[in-house]
């Protein structure tokens, strides 16, 4: 992907699953590369469990859908981590269609960059990298791949 690419071609995940496919038909070096720079300039969206307050719970449960919450206390987040043969991995998700729903019922769903998401993985001790789209065509992408893609330069317009 040496060209420049739009944030709408990359907004609903289907460039990113393509070149994802691709390289994981293929397992080679010259369709890696590819995947690796989409995902650096994409989107994904992350489970989490939020936090909150029990003041800010009772906040959100009593508000109606038209008024906006202003939270007293902090909100934070945990995201999942599924762990495999291969160790533990941070998922993140192409889209919303690559979420199985049960396993989505389960959490809050941000949408982040992936390189936030990369630097959160690489933070954790534990964590062994990333895994792409966890529950279709799943694609590892161990931290020493993703500190490669945190020194990619971007091909965003």
């Amino acid at each position: 992907m040496e060209q420049k690419i739009s944030k709408k071609a990359l907004e609903n995940g289907n460039l990113l699953r393509h070149l994802k496919h691709t390289f994981l038909t293929k397992q080679d070096p010259q369709t890696l590369m590819p995947v690796l720079s989409c995902l650096r300039d994409s989107e994904v969206i992350v489970p989490v469990r939020l936090k909150v307050s029990d003041e800010d719970a009772e906040k959100i449960r009593n508000a109606d859908q038209s008024t906006p919450i202003t939270p007293s206390d902090d909100i934070s987040f945990t995201p999942d981590l599924l762990q495999s043969e291969d160790g533990i991995f941070l998922p993140v998700f192409s889209n919303r269609q690559q979420i199985r729903s049960e396993y989505a019922q389960q959490f809050s769903m941000l949408t982040l960059p992936a390189v936030q998401c990369i630097r959160m993985a690489l933070r954790m001790d534990t964590v062994n990298g990333l895994v792409l789209d966890a529950f279709t065509e799943a694609m590892l992408i161990p931290k020493e791949s993703a500190e490669i893609i945190l020194k990619m330069k971007s091909h965003l317009e």
